[in-house]
């Protein structure tokens, strides 16, 4: 282990869920997942910085967002909190986010803070990534995915994850998210009240078109599918606006991210999302945010 670490600047992708079938809730109140799961930029970016100090643990996080908690309410210092707890390790972390992503969005952009420190925590101190995992399990359900590549098979409760090793192409897409926020737990009520509900199979679909024909941009559009967007559309108007303004703008295919409250509209190059983009910007104000997305390379 390093006696002190080099001042690292990491990023965190944000996540689009290009599936997600729910099924019905565990007894522990858990829903199991099936979900294939791609990273794309635009990215939240960070510093770490590791010193060693004997006898001394200390963890500093700073946010260029008021708005953001920077003590254990904030995933990214309980990751370096977790991390420092389970190995045996003195020293400081020093971390800087600057906030790039919405929260509340289903981008999964804590979840994302926390695995980049982690990544980087790891990479500087220790490689039992087993043990790694098992922090980032513990911290939420999303963050062991953001320990891999751009593209996983998210099961369990989302702990269960396994890098796909696909030959892609990158996509890209124009995120939007709305003035309003979807909260998680709402998001599992909502879709649990569904009457008569069949979980989707969106995600063997998508599989088997990104296996045989990923060139295919219709086909891997008409294989997206979220359970999500026939609980949270009809009790979101915000929501269910910014999925029906990216379709009428020219994406090929509006699909929720998440449990919401954001949407992603696949396109067919990256100038093609540009010009999505600038339509849905002519009306100041619309929405609370708009970006380009475009998948990680790796």
């Amino acid at each position: 282990m390093s006696s002190s670490g080099p001042l690292m600047d990491i990023f965190a992708p944000c996540k689009v869920n290009l599936t997600l079938d729910v099924f019905a809730p565990r007894a522990d109140g858990f829903h199991d997942l099936d979900s294939l799961v791609m990273k794309f930029m635009p990215e939240d970016a960070l510093t770490v910085d590791w010193q060693c100090v004997p006898g001394e643990n200390g963890i500093t996080l700073t946010c260029d967002d008021p708005n953001l908690p920077t003590d254990e309410r904030n995933l990214a210092y309980r990751a370096a909190r977790d991390f420092l707890a389970a190995f045996p390790i003195s020293g400081t972390v020093r971390i800087h986010l600057a906030k790039r992503l919405p929260y509340q969005a289903g981008l999964g952009s804590a979840s994302s803070d926390a695995g980049a420190v982690l990544r980087s925590l790891a990479d500087q101190l220790s490689n039992d990534w087993g043990k790694v995992e098992r922090i980032a399990a513990a911290i939420g359900s999303d963050v062991p995915l953001f320990l891999h590549g751009r593209l996983v098979r998210m099961r369990g409760r989302g702990e269960q994850v396994e890098p796909l090793y696909l030959s892609l192409p990158t996509l890209h897409g124009v995120l939007v998210k709305p003035d309003v926020g979807v909260p998680t737990p709402v998001a599992y009520r909502l879709l649990d009240a569904l009457p008569n509900r069949v979980p989707g199979a969106a995600t063997q679909n998508l599989l088997s078109v990104l296996q045989s024909k990923p060139e295919d941009l219709n086909a891997v559009a008409s294989a997206l599918g979220n359970d999500f967007e026939a609980a949270i559309l009809p009790a979101f108007p915000g929501v269910a606006a910014a999925h029906r303004a990216l379709t009428d703008a020219g994406a090929i295919r509006a699909l929720l991210c998440g449990s919401g409250s954001a949407c992603f509209g696949l396109a067919e190059s990256v100038e093609h999302a540009e010009a999505i983009a600038e339509r849905l910007r002519t009306v100041p104000n619309r929405f609370a945010w708009i970006a380009v997305a475009e998948s990680l390379p790796v």
